[in-house]
């Protein structure tokens, strides 16, 4: 399903690969939890607090049968106390994956170039994928389906709408996004998630009339409005 070893944005997963891995996660929380992660070590690397994206990890992590260590920013100090370079050559040696949750995307970049270890996005400033795919299942078992549906999107466009826009491009779904005019898509997650909804069929537009970029939708999103 990824096209490397990383997960840091929903690119790094295969053509058309939100739907496949939504069905497997779908499949696999039918059933019991795979224990793929036996004698497996996570490390939990957070730069910023945490309430549900650390717990999901743990809690997923332990159901498949690993262990996880969790590193707060005071500990650590990425990139200020130690660099990334040699956080990441230090874990390297010590667990089998790092999970990070960050501040800039670019740490994460570097975490992952250093390690021959799987580096995970909990959330950077560029997107937060993990969001997303847990959000598409959601609606995938509420909808039965992604593609043909319509997501409307509330809020700024901050990571977390910018990965569901690639993330909805991807899987066939239209993405309308209702934003303060200065607060839209960076220009480079835009244009992106319009070439991957070329490939699929899907729409893609903003409106500043959130009553007018619900209309239609099968599922409505709301963030911050600015």
């Amino acid at each position: 399903m990824l096209i490397g070893k990383d997960f840091l944005t929903v690119h790094d997963l295969e053509p058309l690969g939100v739907l496949d891995l939504v069905k497997k996660a779908d499949s696999m929380k039918a059933g019991l939890p795979p224990q793929v992660l036996v004698n497996k070590t996570v490390a939990l690397l957070f730069e910023k607090p945490s309430l549900r994206t650390r717990v999901s990890f743990e809690v997923g992590v332990k159901q498949m049968g690993g262990t996880c260590i969790f590193l707060s920013n005071s500990e650590v100090g990425l990139g200020i106390r130690e660099p990334e370079s040699d956080v990441a050559k230090v874990l390297d040696r010590l667990v089998d994956c790092i999970v990070a949750r960050v501040f800039s995307h670019s740490s994460l970049e570097k975490l992952a170039a250093n390690t021959d270890l799987p580096v995970i996005n909990a959330l950077s400033d560029k997107g937060h994928p993990c969001q997303a795919m847990g959000d598409c299942l959601t609606i995938f078992e509420n909808k039965g389906r992604l593609e043909g549906l319509k997501l409307a999107f509330i809020g700024d466009g901050n990571n977390i709408a910018g990965s569901l826009a690639l993330a909805c491009s991807d899987a066939g779904m239209d993405f309308s996004i209702s934003s303060p005019e200065k607060y839209q898509l960076p220009t480079e997650i835009w244009l992106s998630a319009k070439k991957l909804s070329a490939k699929t069929g899907s729409k893609l537009d903003w409106n500043p009339d959130p009553k007018e970029a619900i209309q239609d939708a099968d599922v409505v999103y709301t963030d911050v409005w600015v």
